[in-house]
């Protein structure tokens, strides 16, 4: 039994379909199978396949199971791994979109969809520690909260209506946003007067000023300085286009998110291109 495992067995041995075996997908699936759940995955690059078939992920159709798990990219390939929905009677898309995408898809889909999207990246999928932010059928949400219990520390439902989940993870974005954008600025200024950056993080994590982005700013500014397409960075990028995309269908005002983020694109331009 994987030793940050919760339960000895889960409450139910389920079926579980996992479609998207990536940096997050791959850690969730291994620590669900350390947990006692069936998993089936897929994932279009074989050697992600390969790779959790080594954590005991077991290699199959996914949409053949009872509950199936999303943890895709983008919109599209979310909605084309629910158009080939075979037996699930239960979906739960952890992919971010955005709240009027996920919206469209629950209703016209046959089965209950959950939106469980996810923050904490990928040591929070590794560690369980994940932030699940849930939105769906309240009956849905019971079935499948002690499963989501295992992937992650904080587990949230926060209604019955679609796309809730996916506001809140935008919203997640637009706040992690703005403050990497005044951490990357305020370092800049205390470099400019001669402060050593390890000083100013050190003294600034103890203070008013410390926030998620600075408490493991290492990890972050790694993302831009060791760029690779298709990194956790791209991600951030993907996110925030999907924010901007629904402020402006919803005329909801995003300038100060709007003006970090071109701040941030000028920063990475020399790293990303």
């Amino acid at each position: 039994m994987h030793p940050g495992a919760r339960h000895a067995q889960p409450v139910r041995r389920l079926t579980v379909g996992f479609v998207g075996l990536g940096e997050m997908g791959l850690p969730m699936a291994a620590n669900l199978v350390a947990s006692g759940f069936d998993v089936v995955g897929f994932d279009l690059d074989a050697a992600a396949v390969t790779r959790a078939e080594s954590a005991g992920v077991r290699r199959g159709d996914p949409a053949a199971a009872e509950i199936l798990i999303v943890m895709v990219r983008t919109l599209p390939q979310v909605e084309a791994t629910l158009g080939q929905l075979a037996g699930p009677r239960l979906v739960v898309v952890m992919s971010t979109t955005n709240p009027g995408g996920i919206a469209r898809i629950a209703e016209r889909s046959s089965v209950p969809v959950l939106d469980a999207p996810v923050s904490g990246g990928v040591r929070g999928a590794e560690a369980r520690t994940l932030s699940i932010m849930v939105s769906g059928e309240r009956a849905a949400y019971d079935e499948v909260e002690p499963l989501l219990r295992e992937l992650g520390s904080t587990v949230r439902w926060l209604g019955e209506r679609p796309g809730l989940g996916q506001a809140a993870k935008l919203a997640n974005q637009l706040m992690m946003t703005v403050a990497l954008a005044g951490t990357v600025e305020g370092i800049a200024l205390a470099e400019h007067y001669g402060l050593e950056r390890e000083q100013v993080l050190e003294v600034v994590a103890a203070g008013t000023g410390s926030s998620w982005v600075l408490e493991h700013w290492e990890w972050m500014r790694s993302l831009w300085e060791g760029y690779e397409p298709g990194n956790a960075l791209d991600v951030l990028l993907k996110d925030m286009r999907a924010l901007f995309v629904e402020t402006h269908e919803q005329d909801h005002p995003s300038q100060v998110a709007e003006a970090a983020f071109e701040r941030l694109r000028a920063f990475w331009e020399p790293y990303l291109y």
